[in-house]
């Protein structure tokens, strides 16, 4: 059967599901100064409002509209510190070792089927942060009390091999779309701690997709080791 993929640089800008709003834990790890790298940036959800408080922010993405969406909605917003938009692979940041203070991912990690290029995206993001610099992500949990997402995740087990994939369709075509993850602790920490970060914030939380769906989620504050 042909390997499902993600097509995220294809997707309307628009489309893009964008509802995790920052969480304030994120302002205990930022200082006047510090640079700040939005991974997966989309069309800005969190490079805005950083740029807002002042902070030099760095957004990347590899969708092309929601890039243009970002700049956009960041020069009609009057930020302070205007951010930078690039079109970029988390993968091979075209960034120097040791560039920013912070590294940002916004339910951007769910949107990668490979555990191979998870892993390449943290080490990524660990080799791009200054030493002692902190990754903030926060992103979808397994939701398996729901009637809902149960389902899902069993009956798309057989085309996304990896339990916790759910499969999104096209509502017009009824292809597929996209396949998003929906993570466990252990696996979300193990991520981080081998790939050069040790966890110093950890959250469960609650997040409502953009179909209202209630699912589960972490927040969690890593430090580069």
């Amino acid at each position: 059967m042909k390997e499902l993929t993600n097509t995220w640089a294809n997707i309307e800008g628009k489309n893009i599901p964008a509802t995790i709003k920052l969480d304030p834990i994120i302002y205990e790890y930022t200082f006047s100064g510090c640079r700040i790298l939005d991974i997966g940036c989309s069309a800005g959800n969190c490079s805005i409002p950083l740029a807002l408080h002042g902070f030099s922010v760095t957004g990347i993405d590899i969708n092309s509209e929601a890039l243009s969406m970002a700049k956009s909605s960041s020069i009609s917003q009057n930020c302070p510190q205007t951010p930078l938009f690039a079109q970029s692979d988390a993968t091979h940041l075209p960034f120097a070792d040791n560039s920013f203070d912070i590294a940002v991912m916004q339910a951007f990690l769910t949107t990668i089927v490979s555990k191979e290029d998870r892993s390449k995206i943290i080490k990524e993001a660990c080799r791009v942060l200054k030493p002692q610099g902190h990754l903030y992500l926060a992103d979808f949990g397994q939701t398996w009390y729901s009637k809902i997402y149960r389902e899902r995740y069993l009956n798309d087990l057989p085309l996304t091999k990896e339990e916790g994939s759910i499969i999104a369709y096209d509502e017009v075509t009824g292809e597929v779309a996209y396949v998003a993850h929906h993570f466990t602790e252990k696996e979300l920490v193990f991520l981080l701690v081998e790939n050069g970060f040790e966890v110093e914030f950890f959250k469960r939380d609650y997040f409502v997709t953009r179909t209202g769906n209630r699912v589960n989620g972490f927040v969690v504050v890593g430090k580069k080791m």
